[in-house]
């Protein structure tokens, strides 16, 4: 059985595609062309978050550690 790609719904067609809009484009015609493409842009004004300082990410990472280590140790005393 041989597949048809030109049976394929989901293809492109450039017959069906629209002509491009005529004139400069318009930022208040489309704003999210023009939106932030960052994170907080993307999430909104109250998710931006500030840098870390070296502290509390040194902090953070020995919790892992920390915890990864834990879950190790219960998993070798578990299977012992």
């Amino acid at each position: 059985m041989a597949l048809d790609p030109g049976q394929d719904p989901d293809r492109y067609d450039s017959a069906r595609d629209e002509a491009p809009p005529a004139g400069p484009l318009d930022p208040a015609a489309d704003p999210d062309r023009y939106r932030s493409p960052t994170l907080p842009g993307l999430l909104g004004e109250g998710a931006h978050e500030d840098e870390r300082d070296n502290l509390r990410w040194l902090l953070g990472l020995m919790a892992v550690f920390g915890f990864l280590l834990l879950v190790t140790l219960l998993a070798h005393l578990g299977g012992s």
